[in-house]
């Protein structure tokens, strides 16, 4: 029985000679990649870069997060430019026959005052409906006096009245 008990001892002896070789082995890989932020194999001053290289990526990693934010940020004010915010409608009677006010002129625009009016003409016997582009504002189509107020109208805040 004293023989039994001996070979457990060693054989657990075995194991813990093992485990701290297999320990230390894994330590000193660990200290090897530290060592070589260091020339002069000064382990605190090693760790002292390692540790301010790790605080420079965070920075740089902020800062591009910022960058990729503000961009973003940029793409979206673009489109929110391009699209068609501002209107202004004008109602009036196309024709000294009819009353009411039921012919429109309505613009609608964007940021950059591009974009279309519709214009719809009622009488008594037809209806007609136009759509002219605009661009900065003006219309290469020869307008009406509503068509041009409410385009103005538009471009002075997007009123409705």
């Amino acid at each position: 029985m004293d023989e039994r008990i001996l070979m457990a001892v060693i054989a657990v002896l075995i194991v813990f000679v093992i485990a701290s070789i297999v320990i230390g082995i894994i330590n000193i890989s660990k200290i090897n990649s530290i060592l070589d932020y260091s020339d002069d194999g000064n382990l605190i001053d090693a760790l002292e870069k390692y540790y301010n290289n790790i605080s420079d990526m965070q920075k740089k990693l902020k800062l591009s997060r910022e960058g990729a934010m503000s961009e973003r940020i940029s793409a979206c004010e673009t489109k929110v430019n391009m699209g068609l915010s501002k209107t202004g409608i004008v109602n009036f009677d196309a024709f000294d026959d009819v009353h009411g006010n039921q012919s429109f002129a309505l613009a609608v625009l964007n940021q950059y005052n591009d974009g279309f009016v519709i214009t719809s003409l009622y009488g008594n016997s037809s209806s007609n409906t136009y759509v002219r582009t605009v661009r900065e504002g003006r219309s290469t189509t020869v307008l009406l006096d509503e068509e041009r107020e409410a385009i103005q109208m538009a471009m002075s805040g997007g009123n409705i009245s």
